[in-house]
């Protein structure tokens, strides 16, 4: 409920850098965004070199005490989907098969890491995962810089909550930034995939095409009518692939990739919703 009256500042973590960008309460009639800018930064850093890195990011920033809105990189988390348990009675059932899905599907200790989902009952769970010693070095450091979290969540979650009021329930979707591609496929609403997709340098239509059919099989899927994307877009794809087909559509552009698609459009667009 905060967020709809207070301002705050939002940050997006990777392994390498942040970007912090201010946002105006939602109760005015836009969310003004200013212009993001990347700051290096090195996630692996000890707690103490962490949390000094840290202070020393936000010092020289006007509005470091606002609430905090955090948006990991999906490279730095694990997602994936859990069918319901056969015999799960509780939501400690859930998380118990939840985190036994996560030893085996990525070969990580479970108790490293932090999962959370939005657990059905009856239908499959969309479940992340974040490294608990990141979640514990940025507690420590926002504290002590005097900060408030207001939400911290994977960067696909938050673009998927962001553009879901204005998608069809059915289809695929993809989260993009410059590392990963993290691509979901829905049915009625309902996630029956998700997955993470390094980016190669010169990513294209045909690669595009390839990781669309080879992840179909993989998890035997019908290949998507309609393909929303939302982020980082390469400039590549937008010429290539957004203006060829109504199969590829815009979801939400982030800001920084804005005036590239200005300036890759020179004919019929996909719609955009921003």
């Amino acid at each position: 409920m905060l967020k709809f009256f207070c301002s705050s500042l939002l940050v997006e973590i990777n392994a390498s850098q942040f970007r912090i960008s201010r946002q105006a309460s939602k109760l005015r009639r836009s969310r003004a965004l200013e212009a993001i800018a990347p700051v290096p930064f090195d996630i692996e850093q000890d707690a103490n070199h962490f949390c000094a890195h840290w202070q020393s990011v936000f010092a020289s920033y006007p509005d470091r005490k606002l609430l905090l809105e955090l948006i990991v990189d999906d490279v730095l988390v694990k997602c994936f989907v859990l069918a319901p348990p056969a015999q799960a009675r509780s939501l400690k059932d859930l998380h118990a098969a939840a985190q036994m899905r996560l030893e085996t599907l990525f070969g990580v200790p479970g108790d490293d890491w932090h999962i959370s989902a939005d657990w059905q009952g009856n239908d499959p769970s969309l479940v992340c995962a974040i490294p608990k010693v990141l979640l514990e070095k940025i507690g420590i450091a926002s504290k002590q810089s005097g900060q408030k979290i207001l939400s911290l969540q994977p960067r696909f979650v938050w673009l998927w909550n962001q553009c879901k009021q204005r998608l069809a329930t059915d289809g695929w979707f993809a989260s993009i930034d410059e590392q990963a591609m993290t691509l979901a496929a829905f049915q009625d609403g309902s996630v029956n995939m998700v997955t993470s997709i390094l980016l190669p340098k010169d990513s294209d239509n045909l690669w595009l095409q390839t990781q669309l059919q080879r992840q179909a099989m993989l998890h035997h899927l019908t290949p998507p009518e309609q393909l929303w994307l939302a982020g980082r877009i390469p400039v590549a794809w937008q010429i290539s692939l957004l203006h060829r087909t109504d199969q590829y559509q815009l979801a939400k552009i982030d800001l920084a990739n804005k005036r590239a698609i200005a300036n890759a459009s020179s004919g019929n667009m996909a719609e955009v919703a921003s």
